[in-house]
């Protein structure tokens, strides 16, 4: 769903007109949830553990495994800063951002040194030739890009956009001290948690991800 029709979704699931819920209050409303859902859904991937502790900045780290160059990332809701992998020696080593132009147009093998974001994914080259438990380190921005514009699309999975204008409503019905109407969206929002777990931890690492471009920006 785009932000309008979010938008949209909310005020009918919360019986009212904008006149009573302006859209600036749901915008935001809405954009508290986008960043909870995607923090939950790098939590649920059991691929990847999450750590929001380390230098101030979510941390997401997984295994290295010999032959394997693409790592698939849960969301593409999240900046990347800095990705390091740990060599045989347990040694962390940060690896340098490529461009098309700078990937290697033959397979390599070797300890990585690079990486490019395709996708949903993290290509490493070389490609690594040992296992590591842990070993593939990402550090993130901390928080999703603000849906801001009309045409603006969450970077999650579209059966869990409903997840946000749910959340916008919960608060809707907080705010007027409705408290059957909030446990309700709170059951609603419970099941599709239970759901975004399900989807994300039993996903097979070929799933074909959508064919969204990630912004990346990194500070080196």
């Amino acid at each position: 769903m785009t932000l309008t029709e979010l938008l949209t979704d909310s005020l009918f699931l919360s019986n009212t007109v904008l006149a009573q819920y302006p859209s600036a209050s749901i915008t935001n409303n809405i954009n508290r949830y986008y960043d909870e859902v995607v923090a939950f859904i790098w939590s649920a991937d059991n691929s990847w553990n999450f750590d929001e502790g380390v230098d101030y900045l979510p941390v997401a780290y997984t295994n290295l495994v010999a032959d394997q160059a693409d790592y698939q990332l849960p969301t593409t809701a999240r900046q990347i800063f800095r990705v390091t992998i740990l060599d045989e020696s347990d040694t962390e080593q940060q690896l340098k951002p490529l461009s098309d132009k700078e990937m290697p147009r033959e397979e390599q093998e070797g300890v990585p040194t690079g990486y490019k974001v395709v996708g949903r994914s993290i290509v490493l080259t070389p490609t690594p030739t040992y296992n590591k438990t842990a070993g593939l380190i990402v550090q993130l921005s901390k928080s999703v890009t603000l849906l801001s514009t009309g045409a603006d699309e969450p970077k999650i999975d579209r059966e869990f956009h409903r997840y946000l204008s749910c959340g916008a409503t919960k608060d809707w019905y907080f705010s007027k001290s409705n408290i059957t109407k909030k446990r309700e969206m709170e059951r609603e929002m419970e099941k599709m948690r239970t759901a975004i777990k399900y989807f994300y931890a039993s996903r097979h690492k070929d799933y074909e991800p959508a064919k969204i471009k990630r912004e990346v920006e990194n500070y080196l």
